[in-house]
């Protein structure tokens, strides 16, 4: 017979944890795939968090190295990552290898689509933020944008805006990491450009949101993105692209974030903020933490290298901050003034917090703190995940709406990659057996039947997971080769890669490819790996701590060119 007990206590929670859920949105970054939307609603939702500190913390910026070194010597607050994994795990090898002719013809696959559609210069041509000789000479950056379609007219490319974007940190960081692996590997010129623009736009987040006369300066809070001003420049000649940010440069009011004018920002004069940054985005923000810190250890070029201490010390100080506020995530009001995001109803609203479940589920965001906790402090700061997965807590989580698996299985991923960064290896290994008992979930899970992108993620998922060191089964190599291999396949036949082309006439121009396929009624019929995570080949390929024992699936001397 059930435990009453139990059974009214699993009611509550379920009854609690989608109202609550409900308040965390849809946050997906692929607006422009038909799968997924940002959404703005602006319902209410009760949060179990009433926590009423509004106070940031002041020492957020203590204990950091504010000098950069002028010679050789690796700053001591930037992490030395492992040249190679410190531990193994086993997994069952679960299937029939691919063989050496199948990891050829995959490899072949993709380095013909990544070379065919010069995947990393097209980036580098459709990223924009401010350009390098902008007429004001204010610092430059890129973004990789959402809500964005191009106009083209002769050689000149308009990019305008459909709607106001809200998680471009979500695509930068998504790709960013593949981008580094690529130009630390063999030196790549166009990774190396875009690298420095990305590293600068996700630095701009931060650097947008202070305002003129701050005392003392906070400068660790990032918004979700700034809008610059109109401009127009010359990527190469007879490419010609113009700027136009009339539609976003607009003040708004909405639950999930406002936008405001920053008329005197510091660093770039006038600009509007899109602020209350969500929890969403971070734990691709936070998987990219050791990436610059391999530029910083690995790269000669001075100005990357200046770039990746100052994005680094950034997301450290951030990440102290949200560690030391209790694990929430403050944010910055129309003057500038630090502010928690609450609900009508006086709660801190679910976007902002890792605490709002721990009443009812403790450890349901464990991953999420411990992460913080590595990047803000260099240890677990007391926190205990155990393995990282959280049955009850996530089962209610996704049912809600499916971009709970990005963060879920990205926080996982993030605090996996934190704990053997961070060396904390018995951390780290307990931990990635979770992440591996996970994968076994995923691939059979419930609701995976109810997702056009369910198997696509999980794809991707897998790549990265197996560059932070998780031995990938046979079964699992071959659903990575045949998801990218279909997603190159698709993402091929798009015609507008290159806008500036003679063959392309004027007008206007959804720039980005869908990652969907659609009937002749437009309904959805197969969804692709995210163009933001096509380059994911290349964070594997570069990373040192891939288990030897793994599956294979690519030939990474050959990615590379070698």
């Amino acid at each position: 017979m059930r435990n009453p007990g139990l059974v009214f206590f699993f009611f509550l929670f379920m009854l609690f944890s989608i109202s609550v859920i409900a308040s965390c949105g849809d946050d997906d970054d692929d607006d422009n795939d038909g799968v997924s939307q940002n959404d703005d609603d602006d319902d209410t939702a009760a949060d179990n968090d009433d926590d009423t500190d509004d106070d940031v913390d002041d020492d957020a910026n203590d204990d950091v190295d504010d000098d950069v070194d002028d010679d050789d010597t690796v700053p001591d607050d930037i992490i030395d990552p492992p040249d190679e994994m410190p531990f193994t795990i086993h997994r069952d090898p679960a299937g029939t290898a691919p063989t050496m002719g199948e990891i050829d013809s995959f490899t072949q696959t993709m380095k013909d689509f990544y070379e065919g559609v010069d995947i990393f210069r097209w980036a580098r041509r459709h990223s924009f933020g401010a350009s390098e000789d902008n007429p004001d000479g204010d610092p430059p950056f890129m973004i990789w944008w959402q809500c964005a379609h191009a106009l083209k007219t002769g050689d000149t490319v308009t990019f305008a805006f459909d709607c106001s974007p809200d998680n471009t940190l979500a695509t930068v960081t998504r790709f960013l990491p593949g981008v580094i692996g690529l130009y630390l590997a063999n030196g790549d010129e166009d990774a190396r450009d875009l690298a420095l623009g990305y590293i600068q736009g996700l630095s701009a987040t931060y650097d947008g949101m202070v305002w003129a006369g701050e005392d003392p300066v906070v400068d660790y809070l990032t918004a979700r993105t700034i809008f610059y001003r109109n401009h127009s420049y010359e990527i190469e000649p007879g490419r010609n692209v113009t700027v136009d940010y009339d539609f976003v440069r607009n003040e708004e009011v909405a639950r999930r974030h406002d936008t405001w004018r920053n008329p005197n920002n510091p660093t770039w004069g006038d600009i509007y903020v899109r602020n209350k940054r969500s929890k969403d985005d971070l734990p691709f923000l936070y998987r990219g933490l050791p990436f610059l810190a391999r530029i910083i250890r690995e790269s000669d070029d001075g100005e990357l290298i200046d770039e990746s201490i100052k994005l680094y010390r950034h997301i450290v100080r951030m990440c102290r901050d949200i560690v030391d506020t209790d694990y929430k995530i403050y944010t910055k009001g129309e003057n500038g003034e630090v502010f928690l995001p609450r609900t009508e109803n006086g709660f801190v609203d679910d976007f902002a917090s890792f605490t709002n479940y721990d009443i009812l589920s403790p450890n349901g965001e464990c991953t999420a703190k411990i992460a913080s906790a590595y990047i803000g402090y260099g240890d677990a700061q007391g926190n205990d995940c155990g393995n990282g997965v959280v049955p009850l807590y996530e089962f209610v989580f996704l049912l809600s709406h499916y971009w709970a698996t990005n963060i879920v299985y990205g926080f996982h991923l993030s605090a996996v990659s934190m704990a053997i960064n961070f060396h904390d290896i018995n951390t780290a290994q307990e931990m990635l057996n979770g992440l591996a008992t996970r994968m076994d979930q995923i691939k059979n899970h419930p609701m995976a039947g109810d997702y056009f992108e369910w198997y696509p993620d999980f794809a991707a998922l897998l790549v990265i997971a197996a560059a932070n060191g998780l031995p990938l089964t046979s079964d699992e190599a071959h659903l990575v080769m045949e998801h990218y291999s279909a997603a190159a396949e698709h993402y091929g036949d798009f015609e507008l890669w290159d806008l500036w082309d003679a063959s392309v006439p004027d007008g206007e121009y959804n720039y980005l490819p869908e990652r969907s396929e659609r009937d002749a009624d437009g309904n959805i019929v197969k969804t692709h790996v995210r163009l933001t995570e096509i380059a994911h080949l290349y964070e594997y390929c570069y990373s040192p701590l891939k288990d030897p024992n793994s599956a294979q699936f690519i030939d990474c001397d050959a990615l590379f060119g070698n």
